[in-house]
């Protein structure tokens, strides 16, 4: 997501395209100035940890600030730098303000200011991480409920010393020391993270797509941006099968299952259903696409492993 002002960095971080009558997706935080570092430093006193994943529709975690909780986070990898916290949650603790940002849409309007805080400590399992900056946020209600569902965003940036694994057959988080062998074109490939965003390449059809790995989009598979439409292979006509928000627009969610598989690696994924949306910039896969795999991501050597569970 490009900024207009080459002065501004830019980070999204994307709470999950759900389908359903709201969404909140996709957030641009624009921060003035250089970005802060998502933290100062981290430890983790064995080679690896593991938690659990508390959803089966959502990679939730616990976590622990200052000492305090559990706390549930969602670890989202469509969210560049420590995550975000919520309002509630950031008053709750007394979380002392360092910054403001400029939060927006992929729109690029209806931006607004929002404070930046700062956690003592955040742990996830053994792994530990110190001085955590997180944007504050009104989270929203979690669907037929008063209250959200989580407390927080973890997001990609938390983990870059670490390989961060998503096991989604296992429903386990694991976070462990040490680094992916290299890129083979089949199980692990290379990314590239412009926006801080781990980005593939997949095979649609007959077109290569940059889409992001993106763990916060609770309910879609493919989403690929409105002007898709009539370049990929389609089964049927899209249809309109719902609408979606982000904090600041609403917009339709055009949906059509592919003709054939997208590829990723040596990996193919038959007759995903799609999801068009006009103010999305890029293209994205979520968790309904990437609940099939162990996915690995390596930010150090910008590497990313989909491996299939044996028997799978």
């Amino acid at each position: 997501m490009k900024s207009s002002c080459p002065c501004l960095a830019v980070a999204a971080l994307a709470v999950g395209l759900v389908l359903a009558t709201t969404v909140e997706s996709q957030i641009q935080v624009r921060r003035e100035g250089a970005p802060p570092r998502p933290f100062d430093r981290s430890e983790m006193t064995s080679a690896s940890t593991e938690v659990p994943m508390l959803s089966a529709e959502n990679v939730l975690v616990e976590v622990r600030i200052d000492g305090k909780g559990p706390y549930r986070f969602a670890l989202d990898t469509g969210a560049a730098g420590g995550g975000r916290i919520g309002s509630a949650l950031a008053k709750d603790l007394g979380l002392k303000v360092v910054g403001q940002a400029m939060a927006g849409d992929p729109s690029g309007k209806n931006v607004e200011r929002i404070d930046i805080v700062e956690a003592g400590t955040l742990a996830v399992g053994d792994a530990t991480f110190s001085a955590v900056k997180l944007p504050v946020r009104d989270l929203p209600a979690a669907p037929g409920r008063t209250q959200p569902e989580f407390d927080g965003v973890l997001g990609i940036g938390l983990f870059r010393d670490y390989l961060l694994t998503l096991d989604y057959p296992a429903r386990r988080v694991r976070i462990e020391k040490g680094e992916l062998p290299p890129a083979d074109g089949r199980e692990v490939l290379g990314f590239e993270d412009r926006y801080g965003i781990p980005s593939i390449k997949l095979q649609v059809g007959d077109l290569e797509v940059a889409a992001d790995v993106d763990s916060g989009n609770m309910r879609g598979e493919l989403v690929l941006p409105a002007s898709y439409i009539g370049k990929v292979p389609l089964e049927k006509d899209p249809v309109v099968v719902g609408r979606g928000r982000t904090g600041f627009n609403e917009f339709e969610i055009k949906q059509a299952p592919l003709k054939g598989a997208v590829r990723i690696g040596s990996q193919s994924v038959e007759r995903p259903l799609v999801d068009f949306v006009e103010v999305f910039p890029h293209a994205n896969v979520g968790h309904a696409f990437l609940r099939r795999f162990a996915v690995t991501i390596d930010q150090k050597n910008h590497r990313i492993r989909f491996k299939v569970p044996a028997g799978k």
